[in-house]
């Protein structure tokens, strides 16, 4: 797929996905990362498939619930139709990365883990992922749906651009 073809996997998801949306969403992200598995840089792309311990997700795999939900304002996470509706974005964006609609940079965390960013800016989608050899592991990704959110991200690209 082509980064220009990219558009919501799912027409009219809402806040609360049925069965058959989640079931559907699960599916794109089980053909892309646990059926397909693919390299990057001598990486082979992980996603973490233990069962997550989020309420009413407890069945599906840890990164798929990291992939379709965010931290709610009391902290728990919850169901996000933007960054749900794009889970099919993230091999494409990883196998187009070199586009020059992909902006990458990496950035050292608060923790000391580096982490890689892939931005496609156009979509408002960020990809984070995570070098553990041998593997590069999935962690998260965004919808970027708001200005400050946006410039959070800038001041990091900025932060790798000056300091590469």
């Amino acid at each position: 797929m082509e980064l220009f073809e990219l558009d919501d996997l799912l027409a009219g998801l809402g806040i609360d996905p049925s069965d058959e949306e989640l079931s559907k969403l699960y599916h794109e992200f089980e053909r892309d990362f646990v059926q397909n598995n693919f390299i990057i840089n001598g990486l082979r792309v992980k996603v973490i498939l233990k069962h997550a311990r989020l309420l009413g997700f407890e069945d599906l795999p840890e990164t798929f619930v990291h992939l379709i939900t965010r931290k709610g304002n009391s902290g728990i996470r919850v169901f996000d139709k933007h960054r749900a509706n794009k889970i099919h974005w993230i091999r494409c964006i990883l196998e187009n990365r070199h586009q020059e609609e992909i902006i990458f940079f990496r950035y050292p965390e608060a923790d000391g883990r580096l982490r890689d960013y892939y931005w496609y800016k156009e979509g408002n989608f960020l990809l984070v992922m995570e070098q553990i050899t041998p593997h590069y592991l999935i962690v998260t990704s965004f919808h970027i749906d708001d200005e400050r959110r946006r410039q959070y991200f800038e001041k990091k690209e900025q932060w790798y651009r000056n300091n590469k």
